[in-house]
């Protein structure tokens, strides 16, 4: 019988691979503790912080928090108190009052020529998404933000659909200008194509527009409807509507006509 081994080995230490760079335990950090060191190394420098833009959704609690960390301890404790003077949807207008007089008045979003740009970004992406006014008060509800008025909401649409008109106009006058440019003769080949507003062809709204085949931007559209809700309200419209009487799968033999008999 072989004899037992009496004699113990020391365990082997790891130091480290040569195939990889091994750093020491005690040399390892991380991403906070590297921005106290970088902080703690400048002595009196601009801290390069990244700058914030944008909006963002704040508690009003959270609000009064930061201002009595920021304010006098006295102050705030005896008379400093936000006061929403007035509201338009989502843009508040605050100030801060203080007990010795001191008074300062803030909006929570800027404006532009007196009005608040959120409200109408607020409409664009609910009318991107294919909504309207119910939808966007239950989102806004839900959220515990205050909501857009029935009226201001219409507002912002006739504004918007005003820029798109003329975004549109002015993108299809540059787009036929490309194409004389490109080709010197009055004729060129294009492509007419139809889309509606819900599909198979059962949709009540559409649109048809000529495509260009060399540059693939369209020159002309038209848009037909045969039903204009605020028409049916008895409220004035200043847009052609109801311009079409028919089925919906005939809109674009009929629209393609008329781009082409227009001059």
């Amino acid at each position: 019988m072989p004899k037992a081994r009496s004699k113990k080995f020391k365990k082997r230490s790891f130091h480290g691979n040569r195939h990889r760079n091994s750093v020491p335990k005690n040399n390892v950090s991380t991403a906070s503790a590297t921005k106290f060191n970088t902080l703690e190394s400048s002595d009196g420098l601009e801290y390069d912080f990244q700058e914030l833009k944008g909006n963002r959704i704040i508690d009003i609690q959270t609000l009064l928090g930061v201002f009595s960390i920021l304010s006098c301890p006295k102050c705030f404790a005896t008379g400093l108190k936000l006061t929403e003077d007035s509201k338009e949807g989502l843009c508040s207008n605050f100030a801060i009052v203080c007990k010795c007089g001191f008074m300062a008045g803030f909006t929570s979003t800027p404006k532009e020529n007196k009005k608040c740009s959120l409200n109408t970004l607020l409409v664009f992406g609910l009318r991107l998404m294919g909504r309207g006014f119910s939808a966007g008060m239950k989102l806004l509800c839900t959220l515990n933000l205050p909501y857009v008025c029935k009226k201001t909401f219409r507002i912002h649409e006739l504004k918007l659909l005003e820029a798109v008109k003329y975004s549109c106009e002015e993108n299809m006058k540059a787009a036929s200008k490309e194409v004389q440019n490109l080709k010197k003769p009055t004729t060129c080949g294009v492509s007419v194509d139809g889309t509606w507003q819900r599909r198979g062809h059962m949709s009540l709204n559409g649109c048809v527009s000529v495509i260009s085949i060399d540059t693939g931007k369209i020159l002309d559209l038209e848009v037909m409807t045969q039903y204009c809700k605020m028409c049916e309200m008895n409220i004035k419209c200043d847009h052609e509507c109801s311009n079409y009487k028919g089925s919906s799968g005939n809109m674009e033999s009929v629209g393609a006509f008329r781009i082409f008999e227009n001059p």
